[in-house]
């Protein structure tokens, strides 16, 4: 059962990792009406929002940020993230399983994933500390609202999912 929750979230961190890859690279995403169990992409206050926008930065604060998020950028190509999705996706597409290699696929997407994160939280930390104290104080507040609204989608998106559970059972 261990090795089945580990591929399970194994794979979820991996097309997880894939589509936030993709969705990084759009600059304007569609919002369009969903039809229940779709997923809407958006742009805004959310889980991939700049945490760092109105702080009215300074011109200085604003390149030396942008130039962290490229060397962030530089040091985790995109591609390796996708590579190890579609190797996944050839464990679970093939006429047999090879649980040796899932295993070792999983222990590789698993480092790379938490490199990633590592690598991020310590440029993220950087910008951080480029901020005046004012700054630091109005980052500190937007990231309490987006944590309650987050909450907020959370508790809907669970309300939602109760309803369609109970309708679909009449």
């Amino acid at each position: 059962m261990r090795k089945l929750t580990a591929l399970a979230l194994a794979s979820t961190l991996a097309f997880g990792s894939v589509s936030l890859a993709f969705a990084a690279d759009s600059s304007t995403a569609a919002v369009a009406p969903a039809e229940h169990g779709k997923m809407l992409q958006h742009k805004g206050p959310g889980r991939h929002a700049d945490p760092f926008a109105g702080l009215n930065l300074t011109e200085q604060q604003r390149s030396q940020i942008d130039a962290l998020k490229k060397q962030q950028r530089d040091q985790h190509p995109r591609g390796e993230m996708k590579q190890h999705a579609e190797q996944l996706h050839s464990l679970v597409a093939s006429d047999s399983f090879d649980e040796a290699k899932a295993k070792a696929e999983i222990d590789a997407l698993t480092k790379e994933h938490a490199d990633q994160m590592l690598s991020r939280m310590r440029t993220e930390n950087k910008m951080y500390n480029l901020l005046t104290p004012e700054q630091k104080k109005q980052f500190n507040e937007n990231y309490q609202k987006r944590a309650e609204k987050m909450a907020e989608r959370h508790a809907q998106r669970a309300a939602n999912h109760d309803q369609a559970k109970t309708h679909t059972a009449e």
